[in-house]
């Protein structure tokens, strides 16, 4: 007679509940553009190895935050008091192989490994965890992004992904756990292999514990040597036994043999293809995760339990409980992403420390180890921390060398932007002063950039330090004013045509009230001050003396307009090509904007180099090594002059 499978509603739930939310994440992907989602948020085994990064080099791999590490905690402190609860519950990539696996018991095309080819198959997640460690501590990047099957699906195989590593890890994945019972998690996942160690957590307390003793003797030693000691004695005993550890984990399914009627529904039912009918009363299997599935399926009362006892919601319970845990002391306990001190003992104990939050730009390890290089830079600090998760630094610094303002000074990242030539008709511009709150980091200035832009009648934007920070908006009054400007600067969000597509840009600016100061300049002004000076030097400048060298000084108006400026360095990789031109530069000399191209006397001379520029096309060589034309864009008019620097 035909009986109906019964459901494990309490493991169900958590399972659709996760897959849930993964999808509601896609499909919000493709409906909102403005919309990025984290598919690795709450990632455990990148927590893991973001803290063992933290350990070693003092920085969290990649944009791991307090919160992945902290539900790494949660993982262990799973395994160790009950079982593997993240594999059987939370996991996508074993929810997703299990209904495969019964699309391949159904039409008996699935295989279950046994004796000695399930046991060697197992060293490959071992040696996948070594490898995924190995290389996320060395870098400071996750390494497990570039083949983990879970990443590459969700994020339609991002710039992360390694394109042949994830495609072998999802056939794997796929195919294999169609035809090999949980071909992934029982042979490939660093993840399960990490799990099976930390059921046997009191192996990883003495090595490591003997490693940090060592340590505190003076002796160097490489974190390697522990980690390979822990990750062979845990295979060695998987090997051996296929059994989790002696006392740990303190819960386990248990079997009453007297009420067991041997049916074997339980062997069926097992996801793992664990013999719990035949097996030891308590089932100490190291695949088991207590899913509890077997549970569900045995139809005499309280035959199968969990240490004899009817705690079917248990595992949901401790899982709830563990998440929660992990995001609230994530949320509220954070690790710097990186932290360098390095001034002395006598300096960093007169330090003063300036906190601040609100950089968007602080988002990843690249970012901040680019930061503190930033600030290693800097004539008296002292040291500096990065927090990816709240986008915020923390400097050390000498009051007695830099100043607290001084410092933010050196943090802000002014801009000067110039959206269009204003026509020479027009012979002057307003100008309107505001205070901006809430705008610190190059995020924000590119947002209030591209605002701006979108106002008609505004030309230009410049911004300058202050608290709040100090912009400068230049207009045009005959197509816009003040009080529009200050408007569009207080939106709470804008919109432009993104490729076809309409972006929504969230902004939480606020200009100061009462602040908004108006004056008048002239054309001629308004372009000096919007011009950005380029200089770059070449062919062996710096071993040349003032005296050696010359300067053949021209004309260029054509660049008082950004987007001809931006020729420069085509202009730059032309004249290169004479070994005698060493150096070039464009500044504005009294009312008009000139080149000054620097050249050693004794190798070329002003009429070569002015013939050089009069050439139709620039003979460029890019970045690859190729050589390539580009049409010559400016007019030289014959008045050049030679100077000396």
């Amino acid at each position: 007679m035909f009986r109906k499978k019964k459901l494990n509603y309490p493991r169900r739930i958590v399972q659709w509940t996760i897959m849930g939310l993964l999808l509601y994440m896609v499909v919000r992907f493709f409906s909102d553009k403005n919309y990025v989602p984290d598919f690795e948020s709450f990632c455990p085994y990148g927590g893991m190895q973001a803290f063992s990064s933290y350990l070693v080099n003092n920085s969290l791999a990649c944009s791991m935050t307090s919160v992945q590490i902290f539900m790494g905690i949660g993982l262990i402190i799973g395994i160790v008091i009950f079982s593997k609860l993240f594999c059987g519950y939370i996991c996508p990539i074993g929810t997703i192989t299990e209904w495969l696996g019964n699309i391949g018991r159904k039409f008996k095309i699935q295989y279950t490994p046994v004796g000695i080819i399930d046991k060697s198959l197992r060293i490959f997640k071992y040696i996948l965890l070594f490898i995924t460690f190995y290389f996320s501590i060395e870098s400071s990047e996750l390494f497990c992004k570039k083949f983990d099957p879970y990443y590459a699906a969700f994020t339609g195989f991002s710039s992360d992904v390694d394109l042949v590593y994830a495609v072998i890890a999802l056939v794997i994945t796929i195919i294999g756990s169609i035809f090999i019972r949980q071909a992934w998690c029982k042979y490939f996942c660093p993840l399960g292999a990490i799990s099976n160690l930390f059921t046997y957590f009191p192996v990883f307390v003495v090595i490591f514990g003997i490693y940090w003793i060592v340590l505190l003797t003076g002796v160097s030693a490489s974190w390697m040597i522990p980690m390979i000691a822990v990750i062979a004695i845990a295979f060695f005993i998987e090997f051996i036994r296929l059994k989790d550890g002696i006392i740990i984990p303190f819960f386990r399914i248990t079997r009453n043999n007297d009420t067991c009627t041997n049916c074997k529904l339980c062997d069926k039912t097992c996801p793992q293809g664990i013999n719990v009918s035949s097996g030891p009363i308590k089932i100490n299997n190291i695949d088991c995760n207590m899913c509890g599935d077997c549970i569900t399926a045995c139809p005499q009362k309280d035959t199968l339990q969990i240490n004899k006892k009817n705690l079917k919601w248990l595992p949901v319970i401790l899982i709830v409980i563990l998440v929660s845990g992990g995001i609230f002391f994530g949320k509220t306990t954070e690790l710097p992403t990186v932290s360098e001190q390095w001034g002395t003992t006598v300096q960093m104990g007169k330090a003063k420390v300036l906190n601040k939050s609100g950089l968007k730009d602080i988002k990843c390890f690249g970012s901040s180890t680019g930061f503190v290089a930033q600030m290693h830079e800097i004539k008296g600090v002292l040291g500096a921390a990065t927090y990816v998760g709240s986008h915020s630094v923390k400097v050390w610094y000498d009051p007695m060398i830099i100043s607290e303002t001084a410092l933010l000074e050196t943090l802000f990242s002014s801009i000067k932007y110039e959206f269009q030539t204003p026509d020479s008709s027009i012979t002057q511009l307003s100008v309107l002063t505001v205070h901006i709150k809430r705008f610190f980091d190059k995020y924000d200035a590119a947002n209030l950039k591209k605002l701006l832009e979108l106002q008609k009648g505004v030309i230009g934007l410049e911004t300058k330090y202050g608290e709040p920070v100090i912009a400068l908006v230049y207009y045009d009054s005959k197509y816009t004013d003040a009080e529009k400007i200050k408007k569009a600067i207080s939106s709470k969000e804008f919109s432009y045509d993104g490729g076809g597509n309409k972006v929504i840009v969230n902004v939480d600016f606020e200009v100061v009230a009462d602040a908004g100061k108006q004056e008048l300049i002239d054309r001629k002004t308004f372009l000096k001050k919007m011009f950005v000076p380029y200089f770059d030097d070449f062919n062996s400048y710096r071993k040349y003396t003032k005296d050696q060298l010359q300067i053949f000084e021209i004309p260029i108006v054509q660049i008082e307009d950004p987007m001809e400026a931006e020729w420069i360095p085509y202009l730059e990789s032309h004249i290169s090509r004479d070994n005698g031109v060493v150096a070039i530069e464009t500044k504005y000399d009294k009312d008009i904007p000139v080149g000054r191209i620097y050249f050693v006397t004794t190798l070329t001379d002003s009429a070569k180099i002015y013939n050089s520029l009069l050439v139709d096309s620039f003979k460029v060589k890019y970045e690859s090594g190729a050589y390539g034309f580009v049409k010559n864009p400016y007019k030289f008019i014959p008045n050049g002059s030679v100077v000396k620097p």
